[in-house]
C-alpha cells in the first residue's frame, strides 16, 4: 500500500517587525558603562525545527537576557505576540494529532522565530497524515477518509490547507460509499440468482416425485378395467351356453333309463 502523506497545518503568521534600534544610553550608576551603546536584542529568524540540537539550545541560552525587565515596550509587545502565537500553534497541531491517531506520520513539526528574550517560539506547524486508500476494501477506505476529515477540521480555526485536506477526504468518502453500494448490489443479485436456481431445482424434484405415482395409478386403473372386462365376457359366455347344455343333459338322461327293481 503506497504511503500518501498530506500535511495539515496552522495558518502562517507574518513575523512581527523588529523594533527600531534604540539610541545610545549612558548609565550614570557606573563609570564602566559610560559611552557604551545598548545592543538591540530582537533577532528575526524563522526556521523549521523539530528537535533543536544542543548547540541551538546553548545559543538560545547565551542570547537570553539576564532580566526581562530590560526589554523596552516595543520588544515586550513582540514577545507577548510570539508567546500567544506559540500557544495557538501548539494547540492547533495537538488537535490534529489527537484526531489523526495512528494515521499521523510522526509528531508535529514547527516553524520557529526567536524572540527578543532569546527564546524560540512556534509561529507555524504541520502534521503529516497518511491518506493512502486500502486496496479492494472500500469499507476501511471509508473509515480512514472519515478519520482524516475529522483530523483536518479538528482545530477551532482550520487553515486553508486543513480545509483542502478535508475536501479531498470527503471526495474519497463518496467514492468509497459508491463502491460499497455497488458491491452490495452485486451480492444481492448473486443471492437472488442462487435462490432462483434453488427454487427451480426443488420444483423439478417435486415433479419427478409426482410423475411415478400418477403412472402407477394409471396402470392400476388399466388392470382393474381389463379384469372387469374379462369377468363380463365370462358371464356373457355362461349365459349363452346354459340352455344348450341343459338340453344335452336331458337327452343323456332319456337315453340311459334307470332300472327300477321291485
Amino acid at each position: 500500500m503506497a504511503f500518501a502523506p498530506v500535511s495539515i497545518s496552522a495558518p502562517r503568521l507574518t513575523p512581527p517587525a523588529p523594533p527600531a534600534p534604540t539610541a545610545t544610553t549612558i548609565n550614570p550608576a557606573s563609570e564602566d558603562t559610560q559611552d557604551k551603546p545598548t545592543v538591540p536584542r530582537v533577532v528575526n529568524t524563522s526556521e523549521k525545527v523539530e528537535n533543536p540540537s544542543s548547540d541551538q539550545a546553548r545559543e538560545q541560552s547565551s542570547q537570553k537576557p539576564n532580566n526581562l525587565a530590560d526589554l523596552d515596550p516595543a520588544e515586550q509587545r513582540v514577545l507577548d505576540q510570539l508567546k500567544a502565537r506559540d500557544r495557538e500553534v501548539r494547540a492547533h497541531e495537538q488537535a490534529h494529532l489527537s484526531a489523526a491517531g495512528n494515521l499521523a506520520s510522526g509528531g508535529a513539526s514547527f516553524t520557529y522565530q526567536q524572540g527578543p528574550d532569546g527564546q524560540r517560539y512556534a509561529i507555524g506547524g504541520e502534521v503529516g497524515i497518511n491518506s493512502a486508500t486500502v486496496a479492494n476494501d472500500p469499507e476501511k477506505t471509508l473509515q480512514r477518509a472519515q478519520q482524516i476529515r475529522r483530523a483536518a477540521l479538528a482545530p477551532a480555526s482550520p487553515s486553508a490547507q486543513d480545509r483542502s485536506v478535508a475536501a479531498n477526504a470527503a471526495a474519497t468518502e463518496q467514492k468509497a460509499q459508491a463502491e460499497i453500494i455497488e458491491q452490495r448490489v452485486k451480492a444481492e443479485r448473486g443471492q437472488a440468482a442462487v435462490n432462483e436456481f434453488s427454487d427451480i431445482a426443488t420444483s423439478t424434484n417435486e415433479t419427478q416425485t409426482e410423475k411415478p405415482n400418477s403412472t402407477n395409478q394409471s396402470q392400476n386403473q388399466n388392470q382393474n378395467q381389463s379384469q372387469n372386462e374379462i369377468n363380463n365376457n365370462a358371464a356373457v359366455n355362461n349365459a349363452n351356453t346354459s340352455p344348450a347344455q341343459n338340453e344335452t343333459d336331458n337327452s343323456e338322461r332319456e337315453s340311459n333309463p334307470v332300472d327300477i327293481l321291485a
